[in-house]
């Protein structure tokens, strides 16, 4: 049970729900943010804590690092 717990990268809370995807409009100079959505189970991952944080400022958030840890077959 003594098992390494990694960080997986960066997410972002909004009260009891989490961003889960983003829409974007690519354009010539670049992409534009058109929506974001927002769920209770389902969680975007950034691998950059600056663009969690981006994010998290756009709707109000704060960005959070996630974790997770191994688990063989056997365990609960």
């Amino acid at each position: 049970m003594d098992r390494d717990i990694k960080s997986i990268g960066y997410g972002v809370k909004v009260g009891k729900n989490y961003v889960s995807s983003e829409n974007t409009k690519v354009m010539l100079f670049g992409k534009i943010k058109t929506g974001t959505y927002l769920t209770k189970t389902g969680v975007m991952l950034f691998s950059d804590f600056d663009d969690a944080k981006e994010t998290a400022e756009e709707v109000n958030g704060k960005a959070i690092e996630l974790y997770a840890r191994e688990v063989s077959k056997d365990e609960n």
